[in-house]
């Protein structure tokens, strides 16, 4: 990444960022957290080398969120969604220890949230959410508070001197999967994945 600072941090509890990083945890990836830390980065990317273990993951046919893992150890290392508008792409926390821009700080540390979104989605099978350490009034039943709705458009509509590519473009060139998933289906009752 170019830009070694994330736009936004969030904590997401929806279903789909769960059952994704439940389905990589199962491959042998990093273990699920119980609700994931996601962080927006510039979309401006340099592939150094392993190209050749990348794969796009959809949970289902009909999903708009495309996720690069890593077919060697099952680290998400970047998603994509429509709604990112090209100019950046997110990162599970969790699901690719990238290290801080300050280099003293641990990679396995999460960044700081600014909300929790889509706690409507939480399940007590994940176990008991962890203490929200952000304003309590940016805790939301779903995504589209009008701080969050807009986000996106209160940022840079493009990337100003970029010095690698988009991950539309490394998305392009790698293979895709689709697992087929059911919304919300518990990955860890499956034998199958």
């Amino acid at each position: 990444m170019s830009n070694g600072i994330p736009r936004r941090v969030l904590e997401c509890c929806c279903v789909d960022c769960y059952q994704h990083l439940e389905w990589a945890s199962v491959k042998g990836g990093p273990r699920a957290p119980i609700i994931p830390t996601l962080s927006y980065w510039d979309n401006d990317i340099v592939v150094e080398k392993g190209e050749d273990l990348l794969q796009v993951v959809l949970l289902r046919k009909k999903g708009r969120s495309l996720r690069l893992v890593s077919k060697c150890c099952y680290s998400t290392l970047m998603v994509d969604h429509p709604f990112y508008n090209g100019v950046m792409f997110m990162l599970f926390e969790e699901g690719c220890m990238i290290q801080w821009d300050e280099m003293l700080k641990s990679p396995y540390e999460t960044r700081p949230a600014e909300s929790r979104i889509f706690v409507k989605d939480f399940e007590s099978a994940r176990g008991n959410p962890p203490k929200f350490h952000g304003d309590p009034k940016k805790i939301h039943q779903t995504c589209c508070t009008p701080y969050v709705k807009n986000w996106n458009s209160l940022t840079s509509p493009t990337l100003e001197n970029p010095k690698g590519e988009t991950c539309q473009s490394i998305f392009a060139r790698v293979p895709k999967i689709i697992l087929g998933l059911e919304e919300g289906e518990n990955i860890f009752q499956l034998g199958n994945y």
